[in-house]
């Protein structure tokens, strides 16, 4: 076997979100592929102790300010003789392509691009001439390109992935059988769920999800509700479901560690996305599972399923045509039951995390390529 690929991770926040959860899959599943990684994150960062369990990862504390963390992972890059380093957050660019070059590996950094929100001026103009940047679906990769013209061959697009064993329905069937039980819920009911921060003014659709429910009480009386996730948007959500009549039919559970029971749980996953969305993650966990989805017709969603094959779209802020999306799935159980099977087969085939740590690796291999 060829000497390992020893590349060096910069994630500055590591808390739980979908870059987060993407940061630590790669983690696990490169070493498979012959890749050695370093993962600097926060001391007290909420994954910290997942990736402590990761078999060969070496983590090191990221701290001190901008200048401060760049000399330090400088010092790290010469130390363990580092090939590339990836940073996923917007907030490490900076710091991520100070590394590398005072780590005397040049411009052989990655930087992952997970929003739809342009780039400062300044970072369009300089980054791609210091770094390759990845852009997580083909409607960020559109950003990039008209923000930064002339640089074609320094944006990449680079999928992400799930853990397949995880997010399987042999995985999540009993513990969500057991949450179900434990809001009261039978297997008469047809549970629809949306799963995500709930921040305002709009977190991802909650507020028109629980519109959509509201319209379903009498066409579908079998159907419950379930908003998992917590922010400053959920005493809202609270009072939205006791004004809309939905007492008994709408349940609230706060952030999960492990959320893989929610998804057990539920016999739908709603994702009612608003403002803007790179790709949307909990679709693919959800199929994974098993699980049909029904999504906003918004940004980069529609690269995560086949329209009509693993799920449905609607127009985002449309009420009538989600509520209507929600009421043909909660009445066909057969419909529900051959997307989330179609959709399992979708995301294991492309999606899982060893074929985005292949991706990634192909993306090392090309930018070391380049550099030489």
């Amino acid at each position: 076997m060829s000497e390992p690929l020893r590349v060096l991770q910069v994630n500055s926040i590591f808390q739980g979100g979908g870059v987060d959860s993407q940061t630590l899959e790669l983690c696990r599943a490169l070493p498979e592929e012959n890749v050695e990684v370093t993962l600097a994150v926060p001391e007290n960062a909420r994954l910290a102790a997942q990736a402590r369990a990761i078999p060969g990862l070496k983590l090191v504390a990221l701290s001190g300010g901008k200048l401060g963390a760049g000399l330090a992972l400088a010092r790290l890059i010469r130390r363990q003789r580092i090939d590339l380093v990836h940073a996923h957050h917007g907030r490490d660019y900076w710091v991520a392509a100070l590394a590398a070059r005072l780590g005397g590996i040049g411009d052989r950094c990655l930087l992952s691009r997970h929003l739809m929100t342009a780039l400062s001026r300044s970072s369009a103009r300089y980054l791609p001439k210091l770094a390759h940047l990845a852009a997580a679906s083909q409607a960020v990769l559109r950003v990039l390109r008209a923000q930064c013209p002339g640089n074609e061959k320094r944006l990449h697009l680079l999928y992400g992935g799930i853990d397949g064993e995880r997010f399987s329905p042999a995985a999540v069937a009993q513990p969500g059988a057991k949450l179900r039980t434990r809001l009261g819920w039978d297997a008469n009911h047809v549970v629809f769920a949306v799963i995500g921060w709930a921040q305002v003014p709009e977190g991802k659709g909650q507020l028109l999800f629980l519109d959509a429910a509201a319209r379903l009480r009498e066409r579908l009386p079998n159907a419950r509700f379930l908003i998992a996730g917590d922010g400053s948007l959920m005493p809202a959500l609270r009072a939205r479901a006791q004004h809309a009549d939905l007492a008994g039919r709408v349940a609230f559970i706060p952030f999960q560690d492990d959320i893989a029971p929610v998804y057990g749980a539920l016999d739908v996953l709603v994702h009612p996305a608003l403002g803007s969305e790179a790709l949307g993650l909990v679709l693919w966990e959800a199929l994974a599972c098993g699980k049909p989805v029904i999504a906003s017709r918004l940004d980069g969603i529609p690269e995560a399923f086949v329209e009509n094959q693993h799920g449905l779209l609607t127009p985002p802020r449309d009420v009538v045509a989600l509520a209507e999306a929600m009421w043909r799935l909660g009445a066909d159980t057969a419909l529900r039951a051959r997307l989330g099977q179609a959709g399992r087969e979708h995301v294991r085939a492309r999606f899982d995390r060893r074929h985005y740590a292949q991706r990634a690796r192909a993306l090392y291999r090309h930018i070391l390529e380049a550099a030489a």
